[in-house]
């Protein structure tokens, strides 16, 4: 009997270790016109990485769906009703281009496209067709009210490409939280990241392949890099990007080749204002300092 209640006790403790026994789950995908790894640590790091996969998921079908309602509504003037992650997405975006005074607008579509940068045929527009442009383009065309949208023209058009990176480490962010887990990495195509505990992080040299240009410490924080080197085409001699300025409707023109903005963790949608700020900042980044100074937001640019 005594034999048996010890083989007992060593069965109890076994199990009660590996129920608090942490794993590592490390899995990548390609969404978001990226590849996307998620990494956790925890006794529930499986269940929050399959189900962070199933919200990005979701959040790529519901951001297709509601821009495309929204543009389509456009004639009637309309206020369409969107999925709450979209519409904490555009609220969050109009927000930061009131405070950037439009530094940062997510109704550059229009513009984006004419240059070619949504299908791929690369061209630079003629001076006629960069002035009709920017009838379409600037933040107060879209209004939002009690989690419905509208834009008030027709020909204006959404783009989250500055934006829903950002959002969707926030998702994964908040599901990792859910499950416990105690140390991870959240990694949207190396632009956008957020560090559950200490991550040793490396930032591309814009100009040379295979090199870093930093390394930044990350702890329980959100890093965002915005560049003109992953997105461009080259004519006359002249490189141009896919982050606009919104006033010009036209590339930026910057004398640097990438803007990275850290973000703490205790801000609110940390890697959203992140993505924001960095594109932001590759536009007019003393806006972007006083920004950071005026509203108090624990953040950095490098």
């Amino acid at each position: 009997m005594m034999k048996k209640f010890f083989v007992m006790m060593i069965l109890s403790v076994a199990i009660l270790l590996s129920g608090c026994s942490n794993s590592t789950v490390e899995r990548s995908e390609n969404l978001m016109g990226t590849v996307i790894t998620l990494k956790a640590t925890g006794a529930d790091a499986q269940t929050a990485v399959d189900e962070s996969f199933l919200a990005i998921d979701t959040l790529i079908k519901n951001i297709f769906a509601d821009v495309k309602k929204i543009e389509d509504a456009s004639a009637s003037g309309e206020f369409i009703e969107v999925s709450p992650d979209v519409y904490k997405i555009l609220e969050t975006s109009q927000k930061f281009s009131k405070l950037t005074d439009g530094a940062f607008d997510v109704t550059c579509g229009a513009a984006i496209e004419l240059w070619g940068f949504r299908n791929k045929n690369f061209r630079v527009p003629t001076d006629d067709e960069l002035a009709d442009v920017k009838n379409f383009v600037g933040y107060k065309h879209l209004q939002l009210r009690d989690g419905k949208v509208r834009v008030d023209k027709r020909g204006v058009k959404i783009n989250l490409g500055g934006v829903a990176k950002g959002y969707g480490v926030d998702l994964v962010r908040k599901i990792f939280a859910e499950h416990g887990i105690c140390d991870g990495l959240i990694d949207f195509g190396t632009s956008t990241i957020f560090a559950f505990g200490v991550k040793k992080i490396g930032i591309k040299n814009p100009r040379a392949e295979n090199e870093l240009s930093a390394v930044v410490e990350l702890e329980n924080s959100a890093l965002s890099t915005s560049g003109d080197y992953e997105k461009f085409f080259v004519a006359n001699g002249r490189r141009y990007c896919h982050i606009f300025n919104p006033k010009t409707c036209a590339p930026i023109e910057f004398k640097a080749s990438s803007v990275t903005v850290v973000v703490d963790g205790s801000v609110e949608l940390c890697a959203t204002v992140a993505d924001i700020l960095s594109t932001a900042a590759f536009v007019d980044r003393e806006r972007v300092e006083k920004i950071l100074s005026q509203e108090k937001i624990p953040a950095k640019i490098f």
